[in-house]
């Protein structure tokens, strides 16, 4: 056997063990957890032999240093919302289907169609499909309807205003979370204490099951991938009316009322991207270019991307304009006595 299976098997074997101070985990559990974790890097080994090995190291020193623990005697609730909109039927399934997988944690899925009927009949074959359709203890599925297409804000807002578990998270529906991704989300966020874990992502093509390089990074993390309170909704609102950069603003508003925030690099969120020079973005002022990459084991592409002085002098003035409006409406809401 190649050293490298037999050091994927060691780390899920020291995983399994670090799972046992879990108190909501028993030794059944934590062994279908491990029959899970083969099986889905199995699927996509070629690439994830590079992001998951650092995700098992870093889940095994937080449950052997994980003080707060004992204090945690109910396996949590977690909203996830998936905002649809003329989605591939094979992109939703991989969606939904790494979602259905995730372990140690319960899942509420909050789908939200964005105002098609042909995508609400999807959804529900898919889910069929799955064998995901129906409320279990640990899963429970709820899918909504816009009148009209409003935009992924709006539509990921008529899930946000359904959430009533402590925390809550997103995922598109081409893209797909590793099994462990929303219990290592859900222990960071305990563990360190702040309103949002902003989580590492990576740009992979699933139909290659390779990564596509950012810029020359195997991966990233800011505001397309993250973990929150719910009460954060209650506190600064939900997403703007924006059909793009609705999660830049989020950001902004977040940062403006400086919400405590902490990054964590580690990859368990896999954006899909395909391989092709054609590929153009309509949500970023940012140029960028496709590269493929032949004859790789794990890779298929680099994104490259830049932005010009005019686009940066225009980002300057809206973010100054933004900042002077937010204000001005806290003085308005909150006048001085």
């Amino acid at each position: 056997m190649e050293p490298e299976a037999l050091e994927h098997f060691d780390r899920i074997a020291a995983l399994q063990e670090g799972l046992k101070a879990i108190p909501w985990l028993d030794d059944e559990e934590a062994g279908q957890i491990g029959e899970s974790l083969l099986g889905f890097d199995s699927q996509y080994w070629s690439f994830l032999r590079i992001l998951s090995l650092p995700l098992y190291s870093e889940l095994t020193g937080l449950l052997r240093s994980c003080s707060a623990l004992p204090h945690l005697q109910e396996r949590p609730r977690i909203s996830v919302v998936v905002p649809v909109y003329r989605a591939n039927r094979d992109l939703l399934v991989a969606a939904l289907g790494s979602l259905r997988m995730q372990v140690g944690v319960g899942i509420d899925c909050l789908i939200s169609v964005d105002g098609r009927e042909e995508d609400r009949q999807l959804v529900q074959e898919v889910l069929a499909q799955l064998g995901a359709a129906e409320d279990s203890p640990h899963w429970k599925v709820s899918v909504f309807l816009l009148e009209h297409n409003r935009g992924v804000g709006m539509c990921r807002n008529r899930a946000l205003r359904e959430v009533n578990t402590p925390f809550f998270t997103c995922l598109d529906a081409d893209d797909i979370f590793h099994p462990l991704r929303c219990l290592h989300a859900f222990l960071v966020l305990q563990l360190s204490a702040v309103a949002r874990v902003n989580t590492g992502w990576s740009r992979v093509s699933i139909r290659e099951a390779k990564i596509l390089m950012i810029n020359g990074q195997i991966s990233t993390h800011g505001h397309n991938s993250f973990m929150a309170r719910t009460e954060i909704l209650r506190k600064y609102g939900y997403l703007s009316d924006l059909r793009v950069h609705e999660d830049t603003e989020y950001m902004q508003r977040l940062r403006h009322f400086h919400v405590p925030m902490l990054d964590s690099p580690v990859v368990s969120h896999y954006l899909n991207s395909e391989a092709r020079s054609d590929y153009q973005s309509l949500s970023t002022p940012l140029r960028q270019e496709v590269l493929g990459i032949e004859g790789h084991p794990y890779l298929c592409g680099t994104v490259v991307c830049s932005i010009d002085e005019h686009c940066l002098e225009i980002e300057r003035q809206h973010s100054s304009l933004y900042e002077a409006l937010l204000s001005r409406a806290l003085l308005k809401a909150f006048p001085s006595e």
